[in-house]
């Protein structure tokens, strides 16, 4: 019996061993790209505390490119490619949005185009993340189920957080619909532990941010928008146009938890400075 038992051990040592050999063995890259800039005029939206009254900021608008082996993933993709064509921006409510080159442009050092892209993933559907998904028709679409339904059933109550069918409309056809990769909660996006989604309603219904090991520099988050700025995430404030406050705040408590216990980098995607030092394409955080 005894040697059964450790015969048991050992190969379930094995395996183990053989699963950390495999989770080390994928070439995993992240790219950072620039996917325009909003000067919020009226920074207080981002708190229902009034935490900003009188107080306005630049925000980042930030995508990122992961390689997965021969597998591209795109994370978010920003603001309107058209937005590009006008070098003055355009204004909407209290925020100015611009942007300096479409995705298509960022991504042409590395020998892409946007058919090389194989996943793209949304944080959620906001449009300031969403507004070119239908540019990488080639590719499959991650979204939570919460999200997908959101989007796809309740047009009216989407409409409403400026969530917005046109956004991925090609992915809602049903002629389509393979191209689809609808999860429900935490998600290993390749099975092999290096890119991980992770789930944070509040914000939005399936709201997301995602979990990139990589070899060199280690975990690194890319917040979605739990929070939007580094103040946000210290003060933990929520914006008023959060569809959940209550389920906001156990998120925040949640990534900030991963964050810890992984030793991770974050990088809080609308706050400039944390994007404005990361490697310029051609190179990549490692």
């Amino acid at each position: 019996m005894k040697k059964l038992l450790l015969s048991i051990a050992l190969l379930a040592l094995s395996s183990q061993t053989l699963l950390a050999g495999q989770k080390n063995t994928a070439d995993i890259k992240l790219y950072a790209l620039n996917c325009g800039r909003i000067h919020v005029s009226d920074l207080n939206v981002f708190s229902d505390t009034d935490q900003y009254i009188g107080k306005e900021k630049t925000l980042n608008v930030g995508c990122y490119l992961i390689k997965h082996n021969d597998s591209w993933l795109l994370w978010d993709t920003g603001l309107s490619s058209d937005l590009a064509k006008k070098p003055e921006g355009i204004t909407s409510g209290v925020f100015h949005m611009t942007l300096e080159k479409n995705i298509a442009q960022q991504i042409e050092p590395l020998g892409l185009k946007p058919k090389d892209i194989t996943h793209v993933a949304i944080s959620h559907g906001h449009f300031d993340h969403t507004s070119n998904v239908n540019e990488f028709t080639d590719a499959n679409l991650i979204i939570q189920r919460a999200e997908y339904n959101m989007i796809k059933n309740k047009a009216d109550e989407a409409e409403k957080i400026y969530m917005y069918k046109r956004d991925i409309g090609y992915f809602l056809k049903d002629e389509n619909s393979k191209q689809l990769n609808i999860i429900n909660g935490d998600k290993d996006i390749f099975g092999d532990g290096s890119v991980k989604a992770i789930y944070l309603p509040g914000h939005t219904p399936g709201h997301m941010a995602l979990l990139v090991n990589l070899p060199k520099t280690g975990a690194v988050i890319l917040s979605g928008d739990q929070w939007h700025f580094t103040e946000n995430h210290k003060s933990n404030d929520v914006p008023t146009f959060n569809v959940d406050r209550a389920d906001t705040l156990a998120s925040s408590d949640k990534l900030n938890k991963i964050i810890k216990n992984r030793g991770a980098k974050l990088i809080i995607q609308h706050e400039i400075n944390d994007n404005q030092n990361l490697p310029k394409i051609p190179k990549a955080l490692e």
